[in-house]
């Protein structure tokens, strides 16, 4: 909340109330304020926004930068002031004056800077870990911590299988070799090389193995203005780097230890969109920044970091130990980007109904599907992530499902050949997308030419209703919804486990139709 400024003026060095300016003769500030000034060596900064470190008021340091707060009950009191183009300052609260140091953010990228890692060392006290162990520990169990060494990414990069000694199936650098660099600009973005040669990553070490780590999403400074989707991950942003000392961009206004800034793009969809959105070798495979764009959460006001960086209302210390203080646990964003697990955020999200209606001619299902409480369609991001519908009929004697492929008994759509040979023909839905390749090849990977696509993933708060009918004497049905992140076909070209996540299963009797 901002609080205004309470009539100040300058006396000598200080700020006070016999300025020209500061109203009738002899006016007083008033007793119950604490006074202060913000300066940057022997300038006055105006337009600091300045508060008591962890308070969520503040005001803003008039021309002369002075400022006026009210005054807090706690002990020890450090007030803290911030302007952009600045570092944090933070000062302990002094009897009469307080004045708060701003330093200039350096003018220029520091090229030859070197990757902080983030696992906590205690032979370097740079590590991110140390000082941030619950952050850390977050962000180590996120996708972004392995995003350059992800099992099945890699196998899909360099053709290999899953155990790295055999080559099957589909392969981006024996059919794209100059693809390596648009991979590693967001898998990678702390890579130096990023020319022919230099972009391998399955050569990667050091720091930049660590995909996308905190050091690296802490020096975004902004966005490059290319719209979203057409430079990529490191290719999009404007890093600040230190050539001496350190510098973080961080979300909050008054926490520092000398060596950070605040910034608003780390709350800005348009943070994410940089690997999340992209026009990949012609093919629009990551869409889920304009998927946002069109979303009722965003005509809601809300952002990505709204949904995946929740505070989960146990932080209360981002630092403890190291400089931290207790907060507002609602202030304090996590870095478990899928909290609880993909399984139960897709619980969470997709909502499963089923309605029976009957006559004479047999049952009818109607089963509707909606994505609920998203700001994007369902599923989203890599292009090949699914759900499968199945509608499957049941044994009176035992409820088991009858394996008779469905179609004598079941009436309704078919589920198509890309899901799998155990279930293609079957009676279901595919939400997907599905691309095909110049060859006629269905699935085919982004990278080879693709002449067509369809698209039947769910969109946010847009049920979709499926009816299926059953034979007069059907018992009733199973209906599954399952979510796979890869086409069943590259699965087993890979060797990869099944890693498929029941999201929905229910048996439904059906009605007895009475004479």
């Amino acid at each position: 909340m901002f609080l205004p400024l309470l009539g100040l003026a300058l006396v000598g060095a200080g700020c006070g109330s016999d300025h020209p300016d500061a109203g009738p003769p002899g006016r007083q500030p008033p007793a119950a304020t604490w006074q202060g000034v913000v300066v940057s060596g022997p300038q006055r900064v105006a337009g600091a926004r300045v508060r008591i470190q962890g308070s969520d008021d503040y005001v803003l340091s008039d021309e002369r930068g002075c400022f006026e707060l009210p005054p807090s009950e706690q002990a020890n009191v450090m007030l803290a002031a911030w302007k952009p183009g600045y570092f944090i300052g933070l000062a302990r609260r002094e009897p009469g004056q307080t004045t708060i140091a701003l330093r200039r953010l350096p003018e220029q990228d520091a090229t030859d800077y070197h990757w902080v890692e983030p696992a906590p060392s205690a032979e370097d006290s740079q590590r991110c870990g140390n000082c941030h162990a619950e952050i850390y520990e977050q962000w180590q169990g996120d996708s972004h911590a392995t995003a350059a060494t992800n099992r099945r990414f890699l196998n899909l990069y360099a053709g290999t299988t899953w155990d790295g000694t055999g080559q099957a199936g589909w392969s981006l650098l024996d059919d794209y070799p100059l693809g390596a660099g648009v991979c590693a600009s967001c898998h990678a973005p702390s890579l130096e090389g990023h020319q022919p040669g230099q972009d391998d990553l399955r050569q990667i070490t050091g720091v930049a193995a660590q995909g996308v780590h905190c050091d690296f999403c802490h020096k975004i400074q902004q966005l490059l203005p290319a719209a979203p989707g057409i430079a990529h991950g490191r290719l999009a942003v404007q890093l600040l780097r230190p050539a001496e000392g350190q510098l973080f961009f961080g979300p909050l206004e008054d926490a520092t230890r000398g060596e950070e800034t605040y910034s608003p793009l780390l709350k800005d969809s348009r943070y994410c969109a940089t690997c999340h959105e992209g026009i990949v070798f012609g093919v629009h495979v990551y869409g889920t920044y304009s998927e946002w764009l069109q979303s009722p959460a965003k005509s809601a006001g809300q952002s990505c970091q709204s949904c995946h960086m929740r505070p989960d209302g146990q932080l209360r210390n981002i630092a403890p130990g190291a400089g931290g203080i207790e907060r507002d646990p609602a202030t304090l964003a996590s870095h478990q980007l899928l909290p609880g697990g993909k399984a139960a955020m897709l619980a969470r999200c997709l909502n499963v109904a089923a309605e029976w209606t009957a006559d004479e001619t047999g049952s009818r299902l109607r089963i509707k599907v909606t994505a609920e409480d998203v700001g994007h369609r369902v599923p989203t991001g890599f292009v090949d992530r699914h759900l499968i519908l199945h509608v499957q009929p049941v044994d009176d004697d035992n409820g088991q499902a009858v394996d008779n492929g469905g179609s004598s008994l079941i009436q309704g759509p078919l589920l198509p050949d890309a899901v799998g040979p155990e279930l293609a023909g079957r009676p279901g839905r595919l939400f997907g997308r599905l691309l095909t390749s110049s060859t006629g090849n269905s699935p085919a990977p982004f990278w080879r030419t693709i002449t067509q696509q369809t698209d039947t993933r769910l969109e946010p708060g847009r049920p979709v209703e499926t009816e299926f009918r059953l034979a007069p004497g059907a018992h009733g049905v199973r209906v599954q919804l399952w979510y796979r992140r890869f086409w069943e076909q590259v699965r087993r070209e890979k060797q990869w486990p099944d890693e498929t996540i029941v999201v929905y299963d229910e048996t439904l009797p059906a009605p007895r139709i009475t004479p």
